[in-house]
């Protein structure tokens, strides 16, 4: 069982890349950038789907 991130956050303001679970992704469409505190939307995150 997978226990790593599922998306990369890329903060449309600082440009800064993090990759993040899904709670933390919801934690920060609700909270914004841990960085800059920019609001981010869903449109932000990419899948990191791992490749088997």
């Amino acid at each position: 069982m997978a226990t790593g991130p599922d998306y990369t956050f890329a903060c449309p303001e600082c440009d800064e890349s993090i990759s993040v679970n899904g709670s933390m992704r919801d934690a920060l469409v609700e909270n914004g950038c841990v960085v800059c505190g920019a609001s981010v939307t869903n449109a932000v995150f990419s899948s990191s789907a791992a490749e088997g």
